[in-house]
């Protein structure tokens, strides 16, 4: 008996030291958010843009492109979206607040959609960016793309990026989303601070995740030039493996009017409005497209 008080008592004390030194280590609550480190803002610029209270009008800037698509050693002709809309952030999920959050905080979120037919099938394509409206640091980013082969998905949560690929060696994968780097999909929404104001003399960018077979996950040092165009205000990307030219319109909120890259991707701007696109789902409401460039 004696034996198993000394066993009991023993046992006892461990569980005590156990206990006192895991509630020195400060635990997350559930629901709540990770430590992980997001993405940092990007230095310098005007945020008069994003602060502006255009985007406090319910609706959203729904901008339609006639797109030309480099791929498979030809230009095929395409039609892309760039739906920018302010949204309530609730963070303890890093979704859309259906309820206001104590913690909350309000985003911009830019969806950029691409639907290109190559031969007899058609590459479905889309990136969700989101950037803290009032930092305008990288929150989240989820994208996608389809076509008759399969589907590759990734998506960047709290610092980290995981990406799914049918292809051979991209299988699942993850890997910490690099500090300060900038999403490739998300620049018509963070280069727009530069229009008005001064750019820094080199910008990190991430590599495109609208695709099906992912390029090497490694961001790339880029430099910026910036010029007056006839239409508004030119952008040039240097130095990396592309060549990105972006021209947005001089007057805020600085809608982008035209997109070039080296390998003769185009987009050309056909019709910006803003609209409660949402609620435009019924038989018929697809004649707002008829007025827009074939």
């Amino acid at each position: 008996m004696k034996i198993f008080l000394k066993s009991l008592a023993a046992l006892l004390f461990v569980s005590l030291a156990v206990w006192a030194i895991r509630s020195d280590d400060p635990q997350p609550k559930p629901g709540s958010v990770s430590a992980a480190p997001l993405a940092q803002a990007p230095t310098g610029g005007d945020p008069g843009w994003r602060t502006s209270s255009i985007w406090d009008d319910g609706k959203a800037e729904f901008c339609a492109y006639d797109v030309t698509w480099a791929r498979y050693g030809h230009h095929f002709d395409g039609r892309a979206l760039l739906v920018l809309v302010k949204e309530p952030w609730a963070p303890d999920l890093d979704v859309k607040a259906d309820t206001p959050r104590p913690n909350g905080f309000e985003v911009l979120k830019l969806n950029h959609i691409r639907d290109v037919a190559t031969g007899i099938y058609t590459y479905h394509q889309m990136a969700s960016v989101f950037a803290r409206r009032d930092t305008g640091s990288l929150r989240k980013i989820a994208a996608t793309s389809a076509e008759a082969c399969g589907i590759s998905t990734a998506e960047m949560v709290e610092g980290t990026l995981a990406t799914r690929s049918y292809f051979d060696g991209q299988g699942d994968r993850s890997q910490p989303w690099p500090a300060g780097a900038l999403p490739e999909d998300g620049l018509p929404l963070f280069l727009r601070g530069y229009v008005s104001g001064q750019p820094p003399s080199t910008l990190t960018v991430f590599p495109s995740l609208m695709q099906t077979r992912f390029p090497e996950l490694k961001p790339q040092p880029y430099q910026i030039e910036k010029r007056a165009a006839e239409s508004g205000i030119e952008l040039r990307l240097t130095g990396g493996p592309s060549v990105l030219t972006y021209v947005f319109a001089a007057e805020a909120p600085h809608r982008l009017l035209r997109f070039e890259r080296e390998d003769g991707t185009i987009y050309r701007l056909s019709k910006c409005e803003r609209i409660a696109y949402w609620e435009k789902h019924n038989p018929g409401d697809e004649a707002w497209w008829a007025s827009s460039s074939p």
